[in-house]
């Protein structure tokens, strides 16, 4: 006899967690942000969907998870590429929601992008040869960019904030929630490893310390792409900047 639909999903939570991740976050977007902040959003996750190749690198040394196909790389990597940024502009917009200007044609800058993509795949693979592993040079090549980002445009710090502290608290609630749904998917992380080593709340280690640097690189990346600027004024009257985008 064939597996059944629950134990396939009890089978593959990667794929089905991501899944579940991509309903609530479109769901969510639509209930909570306008139009162009949810159109924003997914261009988010659009844009580090090609950077799902580099999950490669953790493999083993880091995590193990139970793919469709047995591949070290498939659909699911895809899929969780576009869930943690598109999480992330929503943790940014969400606060800031009444803030935030979007105009209706939104234009990236290709040229920028190529750069500050190419300069973190330079000092991810350097910290690699250097032997950093996996996840060490994830977390150094996010956090030096974020840093050159921020020194480049001080009066995007609204964002950089934001990010660190809103987007590590939706993600990790969000794990925790996979985690309650598929128990032993945190069997997936590989224990023996000071990364995959559960410590808060059962969550590995790496997936913490890479949610505040991740929620600080991606906002100043979105925004040095698309060219968005703070208004400092919009922080006197609120307490929190306006952010403004602009073509």
């Amino acid at each position: 006899m064939g597996l059944n639909l629950i134990d396939i999903i009890k089978a593959y939570p990667y794929f089905f967690a991501n899944l579940l991740w991509i309903f609530i976050l479109l769901t969510a977007g639509t209930i909570f942000l306008s139009r162009q902040q949810w159109q924003v959003m997914v261009l988010s996750g659009l844009l580090n969907t090609p950077c799902f190749t580099f999950l490669i690198f953790l493999e083993k040394e880091y995590w193990m998870p139970v793919r469709f196909g047995g591949w070290m790389l498939g659909i699911e990597d895809v899929f969780c590429s576009f869930c943690v940024a598109a999480l992330v502009w929503f943790a940014v917009v969400l606060p800031l929601r009444n803030q935030i200007i979007v105009n209706d044609q939104l234009q990236i800058s290709w040229y920028r992008y190529r750069i500050i993509c190419g300069i973190s795949v330079i000092l991810f693979l350097l910290c690699y040869l250097l032997k950093f592993g996996g996840v060490g040079s994830l977390l150094l090549a996010c956090g030096i960019v974020a840093t050159i980002l921020l020194i480049r445009n001080r009066k995007l710090w609204s964002l950089f904030i934001t990010g660190i502290f809103v987007y590590p608290l939706l993600y990790l609630v969000l794990l925790k929630f996979f985690f309650w749904i598929w128990p032993d998917f945190v069997k997936q992380w590989n224990p023996l490893s000071f990364w995959g080593a559960t410590t808060f709340l059962g969550i590995p280690r790496g997936e913490i310390t890479w949610a505040f640097i991740f929620g600080a690189y991606w906002p100043l990346l979105m925004a040095y792409v698309f060219d968005f600027r703070v208004s400092l004024s919009s922080f006197t009257k609120n307490t929190m900047c306006r952010a403004e985008i602009t073509e």
